[in-house]
């Protein structure tokens, strides 16, 4: 049986983590609301554009905000990743959202000469004081930075290896965010921090999956030598490609579902779909492949009550779910029935990431057991990072 005390460790540092956001200012935190709600409430009728810019996990969390700030209708979110080029238009009202833990980042340094260049306004997110970029954007006239503290006192790196400890961070601040963002009243932030304490009192809710499955899941999952593809739709999808990454900073061999190099499912493989409801079409379809090609499923979900997992336990296949515990005033949020990547309701678009940071904390906290498990240190993961 595999020792699980460093998962549910990684969860109390990562918990801590969200909470300290709950300590920062409210005077930094009404100017960062003043800011963004100054861009995006004026002249409500011309379309204005947000550019994303950073790397990595850091990319990820910032296109979960991006991606929810579509709620806007006059709000057009573009990521440097898009295949669809878009370019910066003097013509138009740009804003660039960068974000770097390390303030070092070389691309996002480039660009955002770039951004400056084309006298577009800047706002950093940064963990960083005096790197960089951060000293480029706070002596650039047009350009805003926001320091996200950190947390001293963590003596075990490998429990937040690789910048987990800002990624983290710049996830769970941008969402708990998003309510002041929609709410308009910049006299009144409370949202915010009550935002925060949802978040961290979800993430506590990760201590209570029963340490002998837990063992027995990651037993399965990582004592393989077959290929590992990673799954997910709109902002689960942006959880699963962090975890994939991480999984390839332990040596493995992993693969995106649908990417352009993606191998086809093979007896041995390790097909990990993440899915809060369970019920999206695309990963629904993903896992009957997988099956049917030999691949084991290990299914990350929220609601127990859905089509994914009806059909693992009529393959007797139920014990490679993990479910991921949220509160129960947030579980309804995934009982949506039809989605795919063209058809979701407006809940489901503008319901709050939840499920994804819970999952975000659960998958760190793996990669965490598994460097302990396998002997690996920090060192080991730098030497395959980006």
């Amino acid at each position: 049986m595999i020792a699980t005390g460093t998962f549910y460790e990684a969860v109390d540092v990562q918990q801590r983590f969200i909470k300290q956001l709950g300590e920062i200012g409210r005077d930094r935190i009404g100017e960062l609301v003043s800011l963004l709600t100054g861009f995006i409430l004026e002249n409500r009728e011309r379309t204005k554009y947000i550019y994303g810019i950073a790397e990595g996990r850091s990319a990820l969390a910032l296109y979960d905000f991006l991606q929810q700030s579509s709620r806007y209708e006059n709000i057009m979110p573009l990521t440097l990743d898009d295949p669809i080029r878009r370019y910066v238009d003097p013509e138009r009202r740009n804003l660039v959202i960068a974000a770097t833990g390390s303030g070092e980042t070389k691309s996002v340094i480039r660009y955002l000469e770039d951004a400056f260049h084309l006298d577009v306004p800047v706002l950093l997110f940064t963990a960083s004081v005096g790197s960089k970029a951060y000293t480029m954007v706070k002596e650039y006239d047009n350009g805003y930075v926001f320091v996200i503290p950190q947390l001293a006192g963590v003596d075990r790196k490998s429990l937040t290896a690789l910048g987990s400890e800002f990624e983290l961070k710049l996830i769970v601040m941008l969402n708990a965010l998003i309510p002041e963002l929609y709410h308009h009243d910049r006299t009144d932030i409370e949202r915010y921090y009550a935002q925060i304490d949802h978040f961290a009192i979800n993430a506590s809710l990760l201590k209570n999956i029963e340490p002998g499955y837990l063992s027995d899941w990651i037993d399965k999952v990582l004592n393989r030598r077959g290929n590992y593809i990673v799954d997910g739709v709109g902002r689960s999808g942006f959880v699963a490609r962090a975890f994939g990454m991480r999984l390839t900073h332990l040596g493995r061999n992993v693969f995106i579902r649908d990417g352009p190099t993606t191998p086809a499912f093979l007896r041995g493989d390790a097909y990990i779909p993440l899915s809060g409801s369970g019920n999206t079409r695309e990963i629904i379809e993903g896992v009957v492949k997988a099956k049917l090609r030999g691949a084991d499923v290990f299914p990350i979900m929220v609601n127990i009550d859905s089509r994914l997992s009806g059909l693992m336990d009529s393959w007797g296949y139920s014990k490679n779910i993990m479910y991921i515990p949220v509160s129960l005033e947030d579980i309804g949020l995934y009982w949506e029935r039809e989605m795919s990547k063209i058809v979701a309701t407006k809940s489901v678009q503008a319901r709050p990431s939840v499920s994804e940071i819970n999952t975000y904390v659960f998958t760190n906290a793996i990669i965490a057991l598994a460097m302990d498990m396998l002997g690996v240190s920090e060192q080991y993961l730098k030497r395959i990072h980006v």
